[in-house]
């Protein structure tokens, strides 16, 4: 049985709280719309329980405390403004909120100042002239402040050249993860959530990663590790075609064709398997990441494979018959 503070709230009364709302992220009320807004409050309970649950989920869509979140939201931009307010209203008239925590908001995605779509890679020139590309299926968000250049990594993988920063002020450039801070000290490198944590790869220069609970330690060009909130795995020499993807491209080096199936699944819509009794297959190869279709193809006049299709959204690489 739901609690009395998680019943859904009629829409009528989620339309008049998003007002209030707008305003409030418009800035402070003068002293007419102050009364007006006490009033509405006084006049009914559930104008209250409404008003009292936008500020706690705004504050959890946020990412902070919920007295900072107005504030925080206010300096969105106003198409993401409108996107939050039409998901805070869905979640009022839908009823709970409990379950709400910043690691379960797959909407924090959606909300990402830059997000790519499946199949979809964007390249960005950021303020301090950093270069910021993202591979399919990935989200960020740019927290740009006089202190510090934080880029946090909601999902996905990006490929980050640091710039020169023009700032009076030094301020160091940030890779924030679930898992703990990466901090580039003139460099190239990717960082990519996988395998339940994160794993950064360096091209150029150094890094400094900071996992949450684990003690921190640096990475010089060549290297790549994956780590965890809790810990570090064995450093390794990083690849240099794991970034292809930035042009467009798979490489692969007597790779394991689950594995090649794998990564290339993260550019298509839909499911895209590989029978574990071909899994082991080695392949060897360039292939086109804008044309996957193309590729399967190609597999299949390669090696010993036949790609069976329930859908154009359901594909299995299977043994040949």
């Amino acid at each position: 049985m739901k609690r009395a503070a998680d019943r859904p709230i009629a829409p009528a009364i989620v339309e008049q709280a998003s007002h209030w709302l707008m305003l409030h992220w418009g800035g402070e009320l003068d002293g007419d719309e102050q009364h007006r807004f006490a009033a509405w409050q006084a006049a009914d309970p559930e104008h209250r329980r409404a008003w009292q649950r936008l500020q706690r989920l705004q504050g959890t869509l946020a990412g902070v405390p919920a007295e900072m979140a107005c504030t925080v939201l206010r300096e969105m931009p106003d198409a993401r403004r409108r996107q939050t307010l039409k998901l805070l209203g869905m979640l009022l008239v839908a009823g709970g909120s409990g379950y709400l925590t910043q690691a379960q908001l797959p909407w924090r995605e959606t909300l990402a100042d830059l997000r790519s779509g499946t199949g979809e890679r964007l390249r960005r020139e950021l303020s301090d002239g950093s270069r910021l590309e993202l591979n399919s299926g990935s989200a960020v968000d740019i927290l740009f402040s006089e202190h510090e250049r934080r880029i946090r990594l909601l999902a996905g993988e990006i490929l980050l050249t640091s710039g020169h920063d023009s700032a009076a002020q030094y301020r160091p450039l940030i890779v924030e993860t679930p898992c703990g801070d990466v901090q580039a000290l003139g460099t190239r490198f990717s960082v990519r959530e996988i395998d339940g944590g994160t794993r950064v790869a360096l091209y150029e220069g150094e890094l400094e990663i900071r996992p949450r609970h684990a003690t921190p330690l640096r990475l010089q060009a060549g290297q790549q590790l994956w780590f965890s909130a809790d810990r570090t795995g064995a450093v390794q020499v990083a690849d240099p075609n794991a970034t292809a993807w930035s042009e467009g491209r798979l490489v692969a080096e007597r790779m394991p064709l689950g594995q090649f199936i794998a990564e290339l699944s993260r550019h298509r819509s839909g499911v895209l398997r590989c029978d574990p009794q071909v899994a082991v297959l080695p392949l060897t190869g360039v292939f086109p990441l804008a044309d996957t279709d193309r590729v399967l193809a190609a597999l299949q006049q390669s090696m010993p494979v036949e790609v069976h299709s329930l859908t154009r959204y359901w594909v299995t690489v299977r043994a040949r018959a």
